[in-house]
């Protein structure tokens, strides 16, 4: 069986008091990542937040600089498009109480009452998915006209409780979900969601609850991977983090301010199995993460699995990250044979799900 690598990507801005701006936080580091992806044939996914394309959309009627980003951000994902990757949706509902400052081409979102999909009402529900679909429809389908928009992944992870989604995911032909970490939890008035007892797969269906499998479920489930850092390695990527931080200005490409802890309230319950998710001992794959210290433990996880994904953020990007992206895919591509196309890893698993 053939190595499976999945790389995808949350195409989005920052969801806190500062959202910055699209040229840092999307154009820049996207265009960077695909003159990486390029030369190895990667099949990535990006999931883009849809939710700040409507937002954008709505405020481009009024200011030139939403105009002239939701133009540009449009060019870039038709041009991802092209270059034959997949775009799916990805919702934030908090958008809908987005405030704009013109003056720093910004948005502020500190309101996060409505982050989860389960906390807006029916009305909303239906505008954000509808418009959801309309939006990425009108950019993907004037360049690739039999592509099927049939993925999703929830904003923060936090797709349940799944019935809530369920009838969208019927009425518009998703079919495939990409919303567990497995093994991790969270619980707060913002994400919240307990991935502590899903199958240990990495891809499977499920019908009605997202972590349980069906033979015959309705859809299938492409979950994220989690890795297991040493101490030692832990500790010594922050030393070099801050090195490369202080010497060699290794910032991330974007410029915004996220989810703030004084925001969030921890909520009550708690997971008997899993892992929180700030457990950073149970650290996600993700680009944005990996380092000249990781590299090694990311290439010794690859080694030992047949499968790995990726879920990172071009916002959070360094040209270090960028630099260790590169030089892992040049090693694995070398030493594998590697499958990138989600689709067709699915189908490695097609006697699984049936």
């Amino acid at each position: 069986m053939k190595k499976q690598l999945l790389i995808t990507f949350d195409y989005e801005l920052f969801l806190g008091p500062k959202s910055g701006q699209a040229n840092a936080c999307l154009l820049e580091p996207t265009n960077s990542l695909l003159n990486i992806l390029r030369p190895y044939g990667v099949k990535a996914i990006f999931f883009v937040d849809t939710t700040y394309l409507y937002t954008l959309e709505k405020y481009s009627k009024q200011y030139e600089n939403c105009q002239r980003d939701l133009h540009v951000v449009t060019d870039q994902i038709q041009n991802i498009i092209r270059e034959g990757h997949y775009v799916f949706p990805h919702l934030h509902p908090h958008w809908l109480d987005a405030q704009y400052l013109p003056e720093e081409h910004e948005f502020v979102l500190k309101d996060v009452k409505r982050y989860r999909f389960h906390n807006i009402d029916q009305q909303d529900r239906d505008l954000l998915f509808r418009e959801s679909l309309r939006i990425l429809s009108s950019i993907i389908h004037p360049v690739s006209p039999e592509y099927k928009i049939n993925g999703y992944r929830a904003g923060g992870w936090s797709i349940q409780p799944f019935e809530d989604i369920k009838p969208y995911f019927k009425a518009n032909g998703i079919e495939y979900d990409f919303s567990v970490m497995r093994g991790a939890y969270q619980f707060s008035n913002a994400q919240y969601f307990d991935f502590s007892d899903t199958p240990n797969k990495p891809v499977y269906a499920f019908s009605d609850d997202i972590t349980k499998e069906e033979a015959k479920g309705e859809f299938i489930q492409i979950s994220s991977s989690v890795i297991k850092l040493k101490p030692y390695v832990k500790m010594a990527d922050r030393i070099v983090s801050k090195v490369l931080f202080k010497f060699a200005k290794d910032h991330t490409y974007g410029k915004g301010v996220g989810q703030q802890s004084k925001m969030l309230k921890d909520l009550s319950p708690r997971s008997l199995k899993g892992h929180p998710s700030k457990d950073r001992s149970h650290e996600p794959v993700s680009v944005e993460l990996l380092s000249v210290v990781k590299l090694q433990s990311y290439l010794n996880f690859f080694r030992e699995q047949h499968y790995m994904h990726f879920v990172s953020h071009p916002k959070m990007l360094s040209n270090h990250n960028l630099a260790i992206l590169d030089q892992f895919l040049e090693m694995v591509f070398h030493d594998y044979s590697i499958e990138t196309d989600f689709v067709k890893i699915v189908q490695l698993y097609k006697k699984d799900l049936s």
